[in-house]
């Protein structure tokens, strides 16, 4: 007789939830990565209900398009007429469709959208287009007759334009009998561009995607692959505002879909009630997370990874109650490689497993009293700017923690390094290097162009990553024989390399390590803080974490 196992599956309530409707009119991919399959995994991912317009079926992957077969007018007018019906028409209050989000448009699509304009008008259904008119690897998608009739049809109704620069470049051409005066060498020069644009258009708002156009560190157009920096540039025509979005340039062939992605991204946080530059941070930060969380797929440019958790649309401007703002600095897409570098160092790694000349080491231990003499006096005039007289003493014990970690530099290495530490000639004797001396010009500048909360900032990277570096060593340092003397001398050396890592993941450097976590979160949480501001604070702790690598990296090569 056959045996019949029953599972029961649990009777659950649920709680039922409004999900804001887009809708997305755009060509299909068949490997999934771009397009319309782009289009309604992004939706999913950040929990609105997609609904489609198919423009047109690809036979394509990574590697290129093969065929294409194009969806009739009358078809896609049916479509359109359907969705609309079902998710427009015949509610007392807000229609569920708030957005449509247009991709690769075909010239019988073109014919067909500007009848639905005027109802879309009417229940304030907002138009996001994305003229994709070039691919990334440069090919033309539509011909001019089409993009003449996306320029005058669509874009002159629609509420977002996400075109990349190359786009942006041939619809200037279309709407303009001018030629372009300048060429765009500059920041400056692009946000110009993209103003005139806007008025050539008459959008209300026009975003020129970077990508297509880097900059080198200096802040100009990148020549000969000295890409550091990705700046897109969004132009608000009814406030005449420019906001920059600059991110680091992510060195990837594996682009397949970015812009479909990015918009409907935008597209998605704007249904959920987002304001515009909110929904573009937001949508972007997402982007550069999927582009770095996928191994390849595909023979080609592959995809991105759709799936990658999406931040709550808080995220940029103030940091949910399950994340610190220490956690927001360090997990930052702008920060994160660093902060893993600096804190897994090969210094540190070196040190643990007695790799680490201790000449090297001695060089390292001068650098750093140089560093702590300069650390102190910014926390210094930290205390003269503190807020709260809570906040003063919490100054004044640091300095005091400080000047007990200098004493103990006095007390183990005076002695054994014959280093004068009253001496006035000190600077001479320590012979700080190139990356030290930048590091603390750094944050002495920091000092005279800061407030508080920016001097704070500035010197979180420091007391963080060398608690967790110091965790990180100690991992590393138990599965060495510390008998085993490496490249050290004697046993005494190896000790001294112990005792060092010791010092960074003992109990009372955690403690430190909290208090100081819980400061900061409490200084941050004292005042609103704008977008632009929380990108500034994001910058220093970049900068500064960079310094700290440098810091290392010297060493290493003395």
């Amino acid at each position: 007789m056959t045996s019949i196992n029953t599972v029961k599956i649990a009777d659950e309530e649920c709680h039922k939830v409004s999900l804001p409707a887009v809708m997305t009119i755009a060509g299909s991919d068949s490997s999934g990565g771009a397009g319309i399959e782009a289009d309604l995994k992004t939706f999913s991912a950040h929990g609105v209900y997609g609904l489609t317009c198919i423009t047109a079926l690809t036979a394509q992957n990574t590697k290129g398009v093969d065929s294409i077969q194009f969806t009739t007018s009358d078809h896609i007018r049916n479509i359109l007429k359907m969705n609309c019906d079902d998710l427009v028409l015949g509610y007392s209050k807000s229609a569920p469709l708030k957005i449509i989000k247009t991709g690769m448009l075909t010239s019988q699509a073109l014919k067909v959208i500007p009848e639905f304009l005027p109802l879309f008008a009417e229940y304030n259904i907002r138009l996001v287009v994305d003229p994709v008119m070039i691919s990334t690897s440069g090919s033309k998608l539509m011909d001019e007759e089409s993009m003449k009739l996306c320029l005058d049809s669509l874009i002159k109704n629609a509420y977002l334009v996400t075109p990349n620069y190359d786009e942006a470049v041939e619809l200037f051409k279309l709407s303009s009998d001018a030629k372009m005066e300048q060429e765009i060498n500059s920041l400056d020069d692009l946000v110009q561009f993209v103003a005139r644009l806007q008025e050539q258009l008459q959008c209300d708002n026009i975003l020129v995607k970077g990508g297509h156009i880097p900059f080198d560190k200096d802040g100009n157009v990148a020549k000969g692959g000295n890409h550091t920096t990705i700046v897109d540039v969004l132009y608000e025509s009814r406030t005449k505002q420019v906001t920059l979005f600059e991110s680091k340039y992510i060195a990837s062939e594996d682009t397949h879909g970015t812009g479909c992605t990015l918009a409907s991204a935008i597209s998605s946080n704007l249904a959920k009630g987002a304001a515009l530059t909110k929904a573009i941070l937001a949508s972007i930060e997402y982007v550069h997370r999927a582009m770095q969380s996928l191994t390849k797929l595909g023979h080609g440019n592959g995809p991105l990874n759709h799936n990658i958790k999406v931040y709550d649309l808080d995220h940029e401007s103030t940091v949910s109650v399950n994340t610190t703002y220490y956690e927001y600095f360090k997990l930052h897409p702008q920060v994160n490689d660093h902060w893993s570098t600096y804190t897994s160092h090969k210094f540190v790694e070196k040190l643990a497993t007695n790799d680490l000349p201790f000449d090297q080491f001695l060089y390292f231990l001068k650098q750093d009293y140089y560093y702590l003499i300069n650390y102190a006096y910014v926390h210094e005039i930290a205390a003269k700017l503190a807020p709260t007289e809570e906040l003063k003493q919490a100054q004044l014990k640091i300095m005091d923690e400080i000047n007990a970690e200098l004493q103990n530099h006095k007390k183990k290495l005076s002695t054994q390094y014959q280093i004068d530490y009253d001496s006035k000639d000190l600077d001479s004797q320590l012979n700080p290097g190139p990356a030290c001396l930048a590091y603390c010009d750094y944050l002495l500048n920091i000092t005279k162009t800061e407030d508080f909360i920016g001097i704070k900032v500035a010197v979180a990277p420091c007391l963080h990553g060398y608690k967790e570096a110091g965790s990180f060593g100690q991992n590393v340092r138990r599965n060495y024989d510390t008998l085993k003397l490496g490249k050290l001398n004697s046993i005494d050396e190896s000790n001294i390399y112990s005792s060092w890592l010791q010092d960074y993941s003992s109990e009372w450097y955690e403690e430190a390590h909290k208090t100081g976590i819980n400061t900061l979160q409490t200084i941050l949480e004292m005042q609103p803080l704008s977008q632009s501001r929380l990108h500034q604070l994001t910058e220093i702790f970049r900068k500064v974490t960079q310094l700290e690598i440098a810091f290392w990296d010297e060493v290493l090569t003395m």
